[in-house]
């Protein structure tokens, strides 16, 4: 007899855990997404609020020379910038063949008349000379900060 209990007390647990399947709670539910793009945007939403924040992409620090002459005008720039900043140095030449980023080892091509862009990361701190070359005349001393 108590073989017979003991049968009927699993088939009984048994036929009630099989209902446990579903569900139907009324919990809330939390979700983040994580956007990867400039600016970044966080969403979180439960069932009855959703927080949105916004945080804006860090703007690259625009560094500017004109070079009329094969001098630099207004003299040699001499910019003071944060270890860690985005930095997009802007030369427009008359003449030359190369701007040269010392400690970066950052060299591009230039154009007469137009405009070359270099963009880098001050990632090592420092000053640090810009050359027209093949003249090496001095255009900006960039100093990062740590």
């Amino acid at each position: 007899m108590k073989l017979a209990v003991m049968l009927a007390a699993i088939a009984a647990s048994a036929f009630a855990l099989a209902g446990c399947g579903g569900d139907d709670s009324t919990e809330a539910v939390t979700t983040t997404e994580t956007v990867a793009t400039a600016p970044t945007e966080t969403t979180t939403t439960t069932d009855t609020t959703t927080t949105t924040t916004t945080t804006p992409a860090a703007q690259a620090k625009v560094i500017t020379v004109r070079v009329v002459g094969g001098q630099p005008q207004g003299g040699i720039e001499r910019p003071t910038i944060e270890q860690g900043d985005k930095v997009v140095l802007v030369v427009r030449t008359d003449s030359g063949e190369a701007v040269h980023l010392h400690g970066y080892n950052i060299e591009k091509e230039v154009v007469p008349g137009k405009p070359v862009r270099v963009p880098f990361t001050a990632s090592i701190a420092g000053r640090f000379e810009v050359e027209l070359h093949p003249t090496d005349t001095l255009l900006a001393v960039i100093e990062v900060k740590p």
